[in-house]
C-alpha cells in the first residue's frame, strides 16, 4: 500500500497540466430568440412591398406595435437565463424608410411600450443595441441612398430615445459598415462617411454610431477605420471573423486592441464573434460556435456579440462549456438542436 501511495503522490497534478481557468466574457446574441419564436414571440414581423402598399401605415403600425410588445418577454427570458446583452431587430418597424414614427396610428401605444421596455432593461442592467442592414450606406454615391440611410439611422436613434437611453452614447450603439468602394480611393469614401457623421446626423444618432471592420480584403480593415476614428471619434466594433479575411496588415491582437481603445471612457467596447461552417462559404456564420473566445486579457472588460444562426442556443451551449473549462462542441447534424435552426435567417 505504501508503494501505491508513493507512486500516486509522485505524480501530482501540477499547475502546468491543469486546464487554465477561463474568464467567460459577457455574451450576447442577435435579434431572434429561437425558443420564443416557436411560440410566436418575435420582433421581426414584416410585410412585402405589396402588403405595405395595400395595408398602408395602419398595417405596418399594427406590426410594429406587435413587435415592440414582444421585446418585454424576450428581455425577461434573457434575464432568467443570465443574458444581459441583446441586439434588437432592425425589423421592429417594417418599411421604416417610408414614414416617420409619429405618423403611425399606434404611435402613442408604441411610445409607451418602448418607454416601459427601456425602463425594464435599465432596471435589470441589460445592454440593448442595433445593427442596421448592409444597405445602410451613408457614404454612397447616390444621394437617394444616402438620404434613406440617414433616415433609417435616425429612426433607430429615435427608438432608443423613446426607450429612455439618455444621454445618448455608444452604450446603446447603432453599428454600421462603411459600405462600398464605389471605384474611389478609400480615403475619398471615408471622408464622405465622416462628413455625413459630422454634419448630417442628429447629435444623439452621432453619439450612438459605431463602425465595423469588413470581411473582404479589398474593403475596410481596422487600420482603415482608425482614420475615421481620428476624424470623427467614432468607436470601432472589432469583428474577429471578418478580421481573418481583411487584416489590414495588423495582427489579430493589434487590430483588436486598436479597436477596443477607440471606445469612450465608461462604455464597454463591443466585439463580434462568429465562425465558419463546413458546407457554407467561409464568410458565412455557423449555427453554433466552438471558441474559445479569447480576448487577450480583456475578458472582463469587453462585451461579445455572438453572431450565429442558433442565436441564444449557441450562446448557452458555448457558455455552459466555457464555465466548466471544456471545449465547446457543436451539435451533430442529427441532433434535435439543429432542427431548431432549420430555415432560420441570419438576421
Amino acid at each position: 500500500s505504501s508503494s501505491s501511495s508513493s507512486s500516486s503522490s509522485s505524480t501530482p497534478s501540477t499547475p502546468s497540466t491543469r486546464p487554465p481557468l477561463r474568464v467567460v466574457p459577457n455574451l450576447g446574441y442577435a435579434c431572434i430568440n429561437v425558443m420564443l419564436s416557436r411560440q410566436e414571440i418575435r420582433t421581426n414581423r414584416t410585410t412585402t412591398k405589396a402588403g405595405f402598399q395595400k395595408g398602408g401605415l395602419s398595417g405596418v403600425s399594427k406590426l410594429a406595435l406587435s413587435n415592440v410588445l414582444d421585446l418585454d418577454p424576450i428581455i425577461r427570458w434573457n434575464e432568467a437565463h443570465g443574458i444581459r446583452f441583446f441586439r434588437m431587430s432592425s425589423s421592429l418597424f417594417p418599411w421604416m424608410s417610408h414614414y416617420k414614427l409619429r405618423d403611425l396610428p399606434d404611435y402613442e401605444a408604441i411610445a409607451e411600450t418602448l418607454a416601459s421596455t427601456g425602463a425594464l432593461a435599465r432596471q435589470l442592467g441589460h445592454r440593448l443595441t442595433f445593427h442596421p442592414s448592409e444597405f445602410t450606406k451613408i457614404a454612397g454615391e447616390r444621394l437617394e441612398v444616402v438620404n434613406t440611410s440617414i433616415h433609417e439611422l435616425e429612426i433607430h436613434s429615435e427608438i432608443l430615445d423613446l426607450m429612455g437611453f439618455l444621454p445618448a452614447s455608444s452604450e446603446n450603439k447603432i453599428n454600421i459598415h462603411v459600405g462600398g468602394l464605389y471605384g474611389k480611393d478609400k480615403a475619398v469614401v471615408l471622408d464622405r462617411f465622416a462628413d455625413v457623421v459630422a454634419n448630417r446626423l442628429s447629435a444623439n444618432c452621432r453619439k450612438r454610431l459605431t463602425v465595423e471592420n469588413d470581411d473582404r480584403a479589398s474593403m475596410y480593415s481596422v487600420r482603415d477605420l482608425m482614420y475615421l476614428h481620428d476624424k470623427v471619434q467614432i468607436p470601432i466594433v472589432f469583428d474577429f471573423h471578418h478580421y481573418k479575411f481583411c487584416t489590414g496588415e495588423m495582427t489579430e491582437q493589434e487590430a483588436f486592441e486598436a479597436a477596443v481603445a477607440t471606445w469612450p471612457k465608461g462604455v464597454r467596447p463591443v466585439v463580434h464573434w462568429s465562425e465558419s461552417q463546413e458546407g457554407k462559404i467561409p464568410t458565412a456564420h455557423s449555427d453554433y460556435v466552438n471558441g474559445p473566445i479569447y480576448l487577450y486579457g480583456k475578458e472582463r472588460d469587453v462585451d461579445v456579440m455572438i453572431e450565429s444562426k442558433a442565436k441564444e442556443m449557441a450562446l448557452l451551449l458555448y457558455r455552459e462549456a466555457a464555465v466548466h473549462g471544456r471545449a465547446a462542441e457543436r451539435p451533430d447534424k442529427d441532433d434535435p438542436l439543429n432542427k431548431l435552426t432549420e430555415g432560420r435567417g441570419g438576421e
